[in-house]
């Protein structure tokens, strides 16, 4: 979708209609999937369902020469993104070892772990401002959330410094936005408040989305998290004096809203 056109009615009504297409066809993936994993067929199984709608929200968003450092729930985000394809999915499940079938990771990891290519076959760059960019996912959690404030940091100091303005394969100037992803239950990780003060501090072009499912597996949020909000936790580093960052919280059922936010 062209953000800054105006639809038209039917533009808008294919719109949705293609949203609500990647939001079936990832939960239907999920269901698969759980199936494939509980009837031996696949060793093991992670999987996004229940935040498709979140997903596909943020990925109108996401531009080409943006970059995701992101955890593995985020399958609709990559499929909406273009990204991944259902066959490209199921390989992961299977553990695949082909590239051409996985390229995301070939099977040296878990499922559900994304990544997109920085290099050509013979070992140069490739324009990162021409593609939408994923670094490669790893299992620990919140351990995403040190690379994102490293890829947004990057991004401001393309734009703060003159030497890098040659690289015009790597940044268009630091317009660049890092995007991130994470579960309530990891934002209790030490990860994830060192790089949210950081942040604050550094003013870099960071969005990072934390999907409140009310439980971490199966503990209740309300032994974990403080004030059983991880928004409300947070005030603390909200924009008052200029090097905060801004909270929102919304509905992940609420397209309209999920839509306006991002």
């Amino acid at each position: 979708m062209e953000l800054d056109k105006k639809l038209s009615f039917d533009d808008f009504k294919k719109e949705v209609l293609n949203d609500y297409y990647i939001c079936n066809l990832s939960r239907k993936l999920s269901i698969l999937g759980r199936k494939e994993v509980l009837s031996g067929k696949a060793k093991f199984g992670i999987f996004g369902d229940g935040k498709e709608l979140a997903q596909v929200a943020i990925a109108k968003f996401f531009r080409k020469g943006d970059w995701r450092s992101g955890y593995y729930r985020d399958q609709t985000w990559m499929l909406a993104s273009g990204l991944l394809t259902p066959e490209q999915f199921f390989a992961q499940l299977y553990g695949d070892t082909d590239i051409r079938n996985n390229p995301h990771n070939s099977g040296r990891v878990f499922n559900n772990h994304f990544s997109t290519a920085n290099t050509n076959p013979d070992g140069s760059w490739k324009n990162l401002m021409e593609q939408k960019n994923s670094s490669a996912d790893i299992s620990p959690t919140a351990g995403q959330m040190p690379r994102l404030l490293g890829l947004a940091y990057a991004s401001k100091l393309y734009r703060n410094l003159p030497e890098l303005n040659s690289f015009k394969n790597l940044s268009e100037g630091g317009n660049e936005v890092a995007f991130g992803s994470i579960g309530d239950a990891s934002t209790s990780e030490g990860h994830f408040w060192e790089t949210l003060n950081a942040a604050s501090v550094l003013q870099v072009p960071l969005a990072l989305f934390v999907y409140d499912d009310g439980y971490g597996i199966s503990v209740p949020k309300k032994h974990q998290t403080a004030r059983q909000s991880i928004s409300e936790a947070i005030k603390g580093l909200e924009d008052e004096y200029g090097n905060g960052i801004k909270i929102y919280k919304v509905k992940g059922w609420d397209y309209p809203a999920l839509v306006k936010i991002v």
